[in-house]
């Protein structure tokens, strides 16, 4: 008796997994507007929704930071801009920028005082009167200053602070004069007077190939981690409409904990898209191991379960599915259970739904 009992349970439980075959004959599926098609019909699908931040090209874009932090204290330029090479963009000031401005008026001063003594003791070793040891003394003076005032120059550089913009008298009016390192669109720039500029910072961004902005767009797309293995480089993309825009160039391999996603750019062309605007795209990624793609038109929800119509021989089978994931107007399914040979119905299965529930035909 306790036997009896115990199985019960699972034996109703595989009972009210089964449906009974729906019969219909071929001049009603017509009627009713079901379609056929084979389990294995590839059809097209845009792909997996994602939001895409439009930005423009890094490749084809200058950039100017500082090594330590500096105060925005006059705007020339604004973003969105065209600038020419050598354009005053903003002034900056700090008191590190101050030092090293110091330390590059200093270090010329020597260096010139150096370079005076190479070479005057290059010409006295020439002529016998000292030592090599003492001449290679003051080369090596001379070359250390110069490698010093090479690398403040340098940071002067990154920065977009030209030294001899300062030397001829063309610096700003209040501070030090930042100017364009290339000519093109000013996508990032400082916004107001006062703004800080935290250390190592990009605050100059120049766009270049200004004759065709819109060829020079690229997508900042938050890949999901659990998705970012069906994704690869050159994968395309689409806009809502279905049409090609670009696809995946880059794929990083770094996991942003905070929100669990990878970061994927992707080139994208022939759109009127402004930079720093969001859009929804599409992206045709892969399908996992062991799994099929088919058409959500043939895919009705049964309470908590999906089911597909397979064709059996005289109408259809329900027959229970398990959704891997939802992508645009498809599915992926694990097949078990269903073979290539299988035909399932689409269109307007919800009439085989109501068949199926018992509320009669039409």
């Amino acid at each position: 008796m306790k036997k009896t009992l115990w199985f019960a349970p699972f034996i109703f439980m595989q009972f009210a997994l089964c449906f009974e075959e729906i019969v219909i004959s071929l001049e009603e599926i017509s009627k009713n507007g079901i379609k056929m098609i084979p389990l294995n019909q590839a059809f097209n699908t845009k792909g997996v929704p994602f939001n895409a931040l439009i930005d423009f090209d890094d490749k084809s874009s200058t950039t100017q930071s500082s090594s330590f932090e500096t105060i925005v204290v006059n705007i020339y330029k604004r973003e969105g801009e065209l600038v020419q090479k050598g354009d005053l963009i903003c002034d900056i000031s700090s008191n590190e920028l101050s030092a090293l401005f110091f330390e590059l008026t200093n270090t010329q001063e020597r260096l010139k005082i150096a370079a005076e003594n190479e070479a005057k003791d290059k010409s006295l070793y020439k002529a016998g009167v000292i030592s090599k040891r003492e001449y290679q003394l003051s080369y090596l003076t001379m070359n250390e200053l110069r490698l010093k005032l090479n690398e403040i120059k340098s940071k002067l550089d990154l920065l977009g602070i030209d030294p001899n913009f300062i030397k001829n008298g063309s610096q700003g009016k209040y501070g030090f004069p930042v100017v364009a390192k290339a000519s093109g669109i000013l996508s990032v720039a400082p916004k107001q007077s006062g703004e800080k500029i935290e250390a190592f910072t990009p605050y100059v961004r120049i766009s270049k190939n200004t004759d065709n902005m819109s060829n020079n767009l690229l997508g900042r797309i938050k890949i999901p981690l659990h998705l970012s293995h069906h994704i690869q480089k050159g994968a395309p993309v689409f806009d809502d409409n279905g049409n090609r825009i670009g696809e995946i160039e880059t794929l990083s391999v770094v996991i942003d904990k905070i929100s669990n996603t990878i970061l994927a750019t992707a080139n994208i062309r022939n759109t009127n898209l402004k930079v720093g605007e969001m859009l929804e795209v599409y992206i045709d990624g892969l399908l996992p191991k062991g799994t099929i793609l088919i058409p959500s038109s043939a895919v009705i929800k049964n309470g908590n379960d999906y089911l597909v119509f397979v064709q059996s021989a005289k109408g259809f089978k329900p027959t229970k599915i398990e959704v891997v994931e939802e992508r645009d107007s498809s599915f992926v399914i694990n097949p078990k259970g269903l073979t290539n040979q299988n035909k399932i119905a689409t269109g307007n299965i919800i009439s085989l739904k109501g068949i199926m529930d018992g509320l009669g035909r039409e």
